[in-house]
């Protein structure tokens, strides 16, 4: 009895010290999101820990260990890229009223009465609540950055990993691996870029708003600093079915599909409706959340109305209206519907989806293939990569007419390679040694149990660019070369060339010629001999992108001296000539 006793209160010791009150903050993002960030915390709250979940939208229901604060008027729906809208410069807009937003809902009453309550970590969306690293500063507690998409630029440098332009391609760019020189070209300039921007404009101009406002305190690193001490980082992203497999460092904890599960039965009314389909089956069409699918233009609405009506499957339509008024009788509307089911259903032939990040993955756990008609955002990076990966295809809304939405509808159903793939997919993603709920769980307690995980920590957080590439060594060694040169100029002499001529060959060929060759090494292996289908090293870490923007940098510098040159003997010739006169 007294054994018993001991192991129950063993048991209920480890309990009391795995169980952990965590402020998770989401204050500033999309309704997708949510669905990702639902999953960690349905996972923590079924282990007992206390989870406050801070958002901008209502909770679709209540459950235990889950407290929900609401931050009132914090959507940023308004000013989300839309397609239909004509609001696709929006991004720029974004990024001049994040500031703003991330400091009104940091000042909300809702969000300061948190302050006062203790936590033993902190959970914070990546990409827009920035300011929201005071409150890691103030509560002094370990935090976790959860990044809603996939390990992207800039996300990747606060974590100190790797990134390698050469291979992995910017989510905004629809570039597929293996990259051409030129793409990779774009891919490296838009990269960096993009880290630029964000690190010295967005986070700068996030936190000089918080400091203004006085909602940082006087005594705050900067929010960079704050940001390079994340103890883990959860991104939303499968690694098995990655399609450019790449480095990670350990403190990058996948636990992409988390809110993935299996389907359950359709509800009756729906279940009768898909019954009537017959053998012929049905097909789903839905733009996702961030949409509103009434702000289409109408030549889009119509085109999709006259081919859905000339199918002989039914389709299921997620629309934000009741009715429609030339809708087809084999056509169903539906303001919310149960996504995850149907992909399950094994009536279902085809969904034809936005392309967002969820939705694909969704796709890819219930093995459906599909039709991307991707409005904004990352949405038509994700479609290429499934039309890559063989299990998809792609319609652009410029391209939409009767006549190919017909054609690619009968292409991606009646593709049994495309089915196959996604079957084999499926297969993979849900092959895990653990479930994503449980890497969670394990990591986010970790985190817990150690106070934070500082021993993570990669070394590339703390060294300048310089010297992580090592730019620093290559400069070292290029002036000793160039030293050696100097010291010993026999060494260039061609049959007996003085020393001034074989001065004047370094100069020419270190400048006119060395910049042809440059230039000229990713456009001869990719425009001529096609080497696609390999990774050379030079190629790995883009040596011949950057031999080519010094090339180019070297021959504008030399075109600019010949030109002052020739403007200086214009200017002082004539004068030359008259006083000789």
């Amino acid at each position: 009895m007294r054994v018993w006793l001991l192991l129950v209160a063993a048991v209920a010791c480890v309990s009391s010290v795995q169980a952990g009150r965590i402020l998770f903050l989401s204050p500033v993002g999309s309704k997708s999101h949510k669905n990702f960030f639902m999953g960690i915390i349905n996972a923590l709250a079924d282990r007992g820990n206390q989870v406050t979940l801070v958002t901008a939208y209502q909770p679709s229901k209540l459950r235990e260990n889950v407290r929900e604060v609401v931050l009132p008027d914090v959507d940023i729906s308004w000013i989300v890229p839309n397609l239909f809208a004509g609001k696709m410069a929006r991004p720029l807009t974004l990024m001049q009223k994040m500031p703003r937003i991330c400091s009104d809902a940091l000042e909300k009453e809702e969000m300061q009465n948190l302050l006062s309550e203790e936590f033993d970590l902190i959970m914070l969306s990546a990409g827009s609540s920035d300011c929201f690293l005071s409150v890691v500063h103030r509560m002094k507690v370990p935090f976790i950055y959860v990044i809603p998409v996939g390990l992207v630029s800039p996300f990747s440098d606060i974590i100190g990993n790797p990134n390698f332009p050469s291979f992995v391609a910017s989510k905004f760019l629809a570039f597929n691996h293996p990259m051409t020189f030129a793409q990779r070209a774009v891919n490296t300039v838009a990269e960096a870029m993009f880290g630029i921007v964000f690190e010295h404009h967005v986070i700068r101009s996030i936190e000089n708003e918080c400091r203004r406002r006085g909602l940082c305190p006087e005594d705050m690193p900067s929010l960079r600093t704050i940001s390079y001490n994340s103890s883990i980082v959860l991104i939303n992203s499968v690694k098995t079915v990655d399609l450019s497999p790449r480095p990670i460092v350990p403190a990058v904890i996948h636990v992409g599909g988390i809110h993935c599960q299996p389907s359950q039965p359709l509800p009756k009314d729906l279940e009768d409706w898909v019954k009537g389909a017959g053998k012929d089956g049905y097909i789903f069409f839905s733009l996702g959340s961030a949409v509103t699918p009434s702000s289409m233009p109408e030549k889009y609405r119509k085109t999709l109305v006259d081919v859905f009506g000339s199918l002989k499957q039914r389709v299921l339509w997620k629309w934000d209206k009741d009715t429609m008024e030339d809708l087809p009788p084999n056509v169903r509307l539906g303001k919310w519907l149960p996504q995850q089911d149907i992909l399950g259903d094994s009536r279902l032939q085809l969904f034809i989806t936005h392309g967002g990040l969820h939705s694909t993955m969704e796709s890819m756990y219930h093995g459906v293939p599909v039709l991307g008609m991707p409005v904004f955002g990352d949405q038509e990076t994700n479609m290429r990569e499934v039309e890559s990966d063989g299990w998809g295809s792609v319609l652009l809304w410029d391209d939409l007419t009767p006549d190919t939405l017909k054609e690619k509808i009968q292409f991606v159903m009646g593709n049994n390679e495309f089915k196959a793939r996604v079957a084999h997919q499926s297969a993979v993603m849900k092959d895990q040694p653990h479930h994503p709920s449980e890497v969670a769980v394990f990591w986010v307690e970790y985190v817990m149990r150690h106070k934070g995980a500082a021993h993570l920590r990669c070394p590339t957080l703390d060294m300048p660019w310089y010297e992580l590439h090592p730019v620093d060594i290559w400069v070292h060694l290029h002036v000793l070369s160039r030293w050696h040169a100097i010291m010993y100029p026999e060494v260039l002499q061609l049959r007996g060339q003085s020393f001034a001529h074989s001065k004047i060959l370094r100069v020419i060929f270190g400048t006119q010629m060395r910049t042809f060759l440059f230039l000229s090494p990713g456009f001869i292996l990719d425009v001529i001999t096609y080497e696609m289908h390999s990774c050379p090293r030079y190629k790995l870490y883009n040596v011949d992108v950057w031999a080519s923007v010094a090339g180019m940098a070297l021959l504008l510098f030399w075109l600019l001296y010949r030109l002052l040159r020739a403007l200086f003997r214009c200017l002082v010739s004539p004068g030359a000539k008259r006083k000789h006169d």
